[in-house]
C-alpha cells in the first residue's frame, strides 16, 4: 500500500509542480503573488473543453488551450499589473483578485457551474507490478513535471531572454540601463506561467477525468500557494521540490488516516512547517533591492 501512495502523490505531486513553476517565476521576478493565476489557467482548460466538444483533435484543442493561457496572461499582466506594477504589494494584490474574479464569472457565464467529464483519450493503459497499479498516464505526468524543470532551468540559463529574467530579477531599472527590454520580458514570464498553469490544469484534469470552475481556485490558489511556501516562494527548484512533497503528504493522509479530513490535515501540516521554516526548503535567492 505505501508504494501505491508513493506512486499516487508523484503524480499529483507532478501536476502541482507545473502550476507552482508558472507561480513562482512571477515571484521571483517581480516579487508579486499573481492571484490569477488559477483563473487563467482554469479559463485555459475549459478552452480546450470547448474545443474538444466543437470537434476538434485533443492534441489540436490543448495546444490552442495552452497558447490562450499563454495569452490570457500577458493580458492579464499588460493591463491589471503593469500600471500598478510600482505601487506597493496591496494595490497589484487586489487588481490580481479582480482578474481572478472577472475570468470566474466569465466561466460561470460561458458553461455554468456544472461539473463536465474530460475526455482527452489520455487515460492510457495501467501496468500491474504485484500489488501496485501504475497508470501510464501517471508515468506522463511525472515525466513533463520533470522535463518542464530542465526545459526552464536551461531557458534561464542558456537563452538571451533568459538572462534578461534573471537580470530584471535583480533590478528592474537596472536591466533597462543594461538595454533589457523589462516590459516584454516581464510579459514572456507572464505567458510562460500561464501556458504550463494550463498544461498542468490539463493533466488534472486528465487524471481525475473532470473539471469544473473551481479548479482555478482548488489547484492554482491554494495548492500551488502551499507547495511554494513549502519549496521556498521564488525558486524554481522549490516548486518542483515542494509540490511533489503536497502531493505526497496528501497521498499519505488520504491513504491511512482519511480522505475526509484530508484538506484539513495537510493545512495543519502546512501551518506547523511554516511556524518551523517559514522560508521553505529552497528560499530564493533574490538580492535586496535598494
Amino acid at each position: 500500500m505505501f508504494l501505491q501512495h508513493l506512486i499516487n502523490g508523484l503524480s499529483i505531486g507532478s501536476v502541482y509542480a507545473l502550476i507552482t513553476i508558472g507561480y513562482n517565476m512571477v515571484y521571483g521576478i517581480l516579487e508579486l503573488l499573481n492571484f490569477a493565476h488559477g483563473d487563467v489557467y482554469a479559463l485555459g482548460c475549459f478552452v480546450v473543453l470547448g474545443l474538444v466538444t466543437a470537434g476538434i483533435h485533443p492534441i489540436i484543442a490543448i495546444l490552442g488551450g495552452v497558447v490562450s493561457g499563454y495569452i490570457l496572461n500577458i493580458l492579464v499582466e499588460r493591463f491589471a499589473y503593469r500600471s500598478v506594477r510600482f505601487s506597493g504589494r496591496v494595490t497589484p494584490t487586489i487588481s490580481a483578485v479582480g482578474v481572478a474574479y472577472i475570468m470566474r464569472n466569465a466561466i460561470l457565464k460561458i458553461w455554468g457551474p456544472e461539473t463536465y467529464p474530460m475526455k482527452l483519450g489520455f487515460r492510457g493503459t495501467q501496468l500491474h507490478l504485484g500489488g501496485i497499479v501504475v497508470g501510464t498516464l501517471q508515468i506522463y505526468i511525472f515525466i513533463a513535471a520533470i522535463s518542464f524543470m530542465v526545459i526552464i532551468s536551461l531557458f534561464l540559463k542558456k537563452t538571451k531572454i533568459g538572462q534578461g529574467i534573471i537580470a530584471i530579477s535583480q533590478s528592474i531599472p537596472t536591466a533597462a540601463l543594461l538595454g533589457v527590454p523589462v516590459n516584454r520580458t516581464i510579459s514572456i514570464v507572464y505567458g510562460i506561467g500561464g501556458a504550463l498553469g494550463v498544461i498542468g490544469g490539463i493533466l488534472f484534469c486528465a487524471y481525475y477525468d473532470t473539471i469544473f470552475v473551481g479548479i482555478g481556485f482548488a489547484l492554482g490558489t491554494l495548492k500551488a500557494w502551499m507547495a511554494a511556501i513549502i519549496g521556498g516562494v521564488g525558486s524554481l527548484k522549490g516548486a518542483v521540490i515542494g509540490a511533489i512533497m503536497l502531493g505526497l503528504i496528501e497521498s499519505m493522509v488520504a491513504g491511512y488516516v482519511s480522505t475526509l479530513y484530508k484538506d484539513a490535515l495537510v493545512w495543519l501540516i502546512l501551518i506547523t512547517f511554516i511556524l518551523i521554516r517559514p522560508q521553505g526548503f529552497f528560499p530564493s535567492q533574490i538580492a535586496e533591492k535598494i
